[in-house]
């Protein structure tokens, strides 16, 4: 069974892996252009709110989820 501990950290790990992923492809020179667009903006901020949103999935414990 998963906990609402384990559910949060696997949030957190995927948020930190869109954030830094989104960074990662302007930095390789993915893309025409130079520079962080529209959707890295979104990709960046999307990765963001869910590392965010799962913090207190983490102060709930072993509580299924």
């Amino acid at each position: 069974m998963v906990t609402k501990r384990q559910l949060g950290l696997f949030l957190i790990a995927v948020g930190v892996v869109v954030a830094v992923g989104t960074v990662g492809v302007d930095w390789v020179g993915a893309g025409e252009w130079s520079g962080f667009g529209p959707l890295q903006r979104i990709g960046v901020g999307g990765g963001l709110a869910l590392l965010l949103a799962s913090l207190p999935l983490l102060r709930l414990g072993d509580r299924p989820a």
